[in-house]
């Protein structure tokens, strides 16, 4: 049995879902069976994040997200912090079972986007890193209890928040990535690595090795 739980997170606001959008899902589940798949609604995030995480700086700050995809990103970071198992975005797919693209005894399964990250790797970090020049992706990823990389995330949101608070930004998706989004994800993986090697990390390449759907059909 692996270290990542045997469980795959999502969520979205509701229950509700097109025709097209819901058949292209079951077929990851159906590549799945060895894992249970857990859909979280806005109510029980609310609740879940208010419960285990409500005494933590990290709930006031979800709980003044203005868009959806902030608090899906802390949500995703608190429950892999909290809970482990495999995290993907409602949208997004993969072609082979997550099983296979992590060795059996993983701690975390993290891929690369195809995108060159506007934040340099650290030199001490780089030769760890399959590909340093990109992006890690955070639509999908695995982790146990307690590992360091989500625990790191929670902690760089929380001190960057107050440069952030307040503040118009023309183009708001561009402060989310900063914030919340793959920017902060990776600079997070940046740190985590700075402080020493780190073991039972597989990283499936980009994108899972090429396997990752990015835009389930109907998903718009």
């Amino acid at each position: 049995v692996g270290k990542i739980p045997p469980v795959v997170i999502q969520t979205w606001e509701d229950r509700r879902f097109g025709k097209n959008h819901l058949r292209e899902m079951a077929k990851l589940r159906d590549l799945n069976p060895a894992l249970s798949f857990v859909l979280w609604d806005r109510e029980q995030r609310l609740a879940y994040m208010r419960e285990r995480w409500g005494a933590h700086p990290i709930f006031p700050i979800y709980q003044q997200a203005l868009f959806g995809p902030m608090k899906t990103d802390i949500f995703r970071y608190c429950l892999m912090a909290d809970r482990g198992g495999f995290y993907f975005d409602i949208s997004k797919g993969c072609t082979v079972p997550l099983r296979t693209l992590c060795e059996p005894d993983a701690e975390a399964l993290i891929t690369f986007e195809p995108h060159t990250s506007p934040i340099p790797c650290p030199a001490a970090v780089a030769p760890h890193l399959r590909h340093p020049d990109k992006l890690l992706l955070q639509w999908g990823f695995g982790f146990a209890p307690g590992h360091p990389i989500p625990l790191r995330t929670i902690a760089n949101i929380c001190a960057a928040y107050p440069r952030y608070q307040g503040k118009v930004f023309a183009f708001p998706k561009d402060a989310i990535r900063e914030l919340t989004g793959p920017i902060m994800f990776t600079q997070s993986v940046h740190d985590v690595y700075a402080q020493g090697p780190l073991t039972g990390v597989t990283q499936a390449g980009i994108d899972f090795n090429g396997h990752g759907v990015f835009a389930l059909k109907g998903s718009n």
